[in-house]
């Protein structure tokens, strides 16, 4: 009866025993766990940047991040992680962010992703010839990737002022740098209007252009009563103003 009675006392203590390493061991693997960094956490907050970084565009973005290795152990930040591009001239299309844990000792990883980012760009609205003048009636809008425009886009009519096609181009095309130039305001061999400002006196004569130029440019012009070749400035469709 007594044995029985010290055989249920141990099994007592051995049982208490275990609970008791098992509650140890429970704390000892929180304690760590509280000391790594939450993978997911990082993921989050990257997310949350790129969803609120202030892009121009009228929609939002759209991404995809890389996956962090889940043997990744990172030391807990007990700050707010700073999370930036890791190239600043690149914010989207293939592209990379930078997380740091910015307090002394802390980490930093660099996190690739995808973002596509849309707008409404300017594309030709009918098809336009070499030379041609783009004014509103040759030109529409419509929603672009331009993460995929690697030759640039137009966003805006006032950007298009001055310009003209630098070829052919079809209906639809993304206007770019690329398939646009100044246009031609004076072309060579091209009677134009000379205007010569002169102590408030207002002269004008003609002349032929011996160059094309655009707007600003200097351009040299065979007076047409003289003869003499003078140097003035493009001030508009074939008018060149001449400086004293």
């Amino acid at each position: 009866m007594i044995l029985t009675k010290l055989i249920k006392l141990d099994k007592g203590k051995t049982r208490a025993a275990t609970c008791a390493f098992a509650l140890a061991l429970l704390s000892a693997f929180s304690v760590r766990a509280t000391e790594i960094q939450s993978l997911a956490s990082i993921q989050m907050q990257a997310e949350s940047f790129i969803a609120n970084y202030a892009y121009e565009s009228p929609y939002p973005p759209s991404f995809e991040l890389g996956h962090l290795d889940s043997r990744l152990r990172l030391k807990a930040c007990h700050e707010a992680l700073s999370v930036e591009f890791s190239r600043r001239d690149q914010v989207y299309g293939n592209t990379a962010l930078t997380v740091r844990c910015p307090i002394e000792g802390g980490w930093k990883i660099h996190l690739p992703a995808r973002i596509d980012v849309f707008d409404d760009v300017v594309v030709t609205a009918k098809p336009l010839l070499k030379g041609q003048k783009i004014d509103d009636s040759a030109i529409r809008f419509q929603k672009h990737n331009v993460a995929r425009l690697k030759n640039g886009y137009y966003s805006k009519h006032s950007a298009l002022h001055q310009l003209e096609a630098r070829r052919n181009l079809a209906r639809g095309t993304v206007l770019t740098p690329s398939n646009l130039s100044p246009l031609l305001l004076v072309r060579s061999g091209q009677q134009v209007t000379l205007v010569l400002d002169y102590h408030g006196l207002h002269i004008k004569s003609t002349g032929k252009a011996l160059r094309s130029a655009t707007l600003g440019q200097l351009v040299k012009v065979r007076n047409s009563q003289s003869q003499k070749i003078v140097e003035g400035v493009v001030a508009g469709e074939g008018l060149v103003r001449i400086g004293i």
